[in-house]
This record gives C-alpha cells, structure tokens and sequence, in this order.
C-alpha cells in the first residue's frame, strides 16, 4: 500500500500530481529561464573549447620553416647585436 499524501483523505479519487497537469518541474519561471541561460553558456564554452583544441592541434600538425622563423624574429629583434 501507499503512503497517504498530505491533503488527500482516505476514500476520495486521488488527485493528480503537478507534473500531470503540466505544471513547472520547481520553482518560478524565472528559474527556468536562468537555468536555460546557463546551459547556453556551458554550451557555448565546450563548443569553443573543442575549436581551440582543433584549432591548435591543425597548428601543431603543421610543418613550421625554423630558418625563416629564427631569421623573422631575428631581424625584428630590438636587441642589441652583441647579444644575438
């Protein structure tokens, strides 16, 4: 048998729980829509998070010119030439 909820009387019809009547889950509105907001936020950070991790292991792949790298960062140096 089943425990007897608080408001219902031995001998009446049982009456429906909120979620039947299509009631909110808990809490007002405004709850849910805060709740919305978040997982659009979780979302948005997963999903640019896997772009980044994409992003940056298409730039590990790639092959990188060391001559023309060192000689870049060489001639754009403000150094002076006694430390090159």
């Amino acid at each position: 048998m089943t425990a007897i909820e608080a408001g219902e009387h031995p001998g009446t019809a049982r009456r429906k729980h909120r979620h039947d009547l299509g009631h909110e889950d808990h809490g007002p509105a405004l709850a849910a829509g805060v709740t919305r907001a978040i997982q659009t936020l979780l979302g948005l950070w997963i999903a640019l998070t896997l772009i980044f991790v994409v992003y940056a292991l298409v730039d590990a792949a790639r092959p990188h010119d060391a001559a023309a790298t060192s000689t870049a960062t060489t001639a754009g140096s403000t150094m002076p030439s006694a430390h090159r």
